[in-house]
């Protein structure tokens, strides 16, 4: 069973003589002064912010008019480039953790060193998977540029 949450978790409208705000099915409306401007103010929810970002980060790759395959591996590959560079974040910041003991740091920094390690290995067979599919669709010089310019846009 799956929920659907809201995307959207309020809107203001703004008018010469009122301000409306509807957030969760309520409606709250009170008087402002003339001397407000007019305007529409809306307020994501964190799964709205979520999946605006989503979209936004991938839209170049969606513009692209490479083939849905090929859309669909650079997505991937582009997903396992951001858990690398969060990964990296992390291995710093237990490198830096002055709660840990230097032995703690070392471990956990090495724990973290060893996804980082799978991550890369996971762009380097996805990157495999792209050159072969693009090969077996038949693709363009062209295409294959445009699709290894996608892969290098995030990095």
């Amino acid at each position: 069973m799956s929920t659907t949450l809201p995307l959207i978790s309020s809107i203001t409208i703004r008018t010469a003589t009122s301000q409306t705000t509807y957030s969760n099915a309520e409606q709250i409306t009170t008087e402002a002064s003339a001397s407000e401007t007019k305007g529409v103010q809306v307020n994501l929810s964190a799964e709205g912010k979520a999946a605006a970002s989503s979209s936004s980060r991938n839209a170049d790759i969606e513009q692209s008019g490479l083939p849905g395959s090929v859309q669909k591996i650079l997505k991937a590959i582009r997903e396992l480039q951001r858990r690398i560079e969060e990964t990296m974040e992390q291995i710093q910041k237990a490198l830096n953790d002055p709660s840990l003991s230097p032995e703690e740091r070392r471990t956990k920094a090495a724990a973290l060193q060893t996804v980082l390690s799978t991550l890369q290995a996971q762009v380097s067979n996805s990157t495999a998977d792209l050159s072969s599919l693009m090969n077996s669709l038949g693709s363009s010089d062209a295409d294959k540029t445009k699709a290894g310019m996608l892969v290098l846009a995030k990095m």
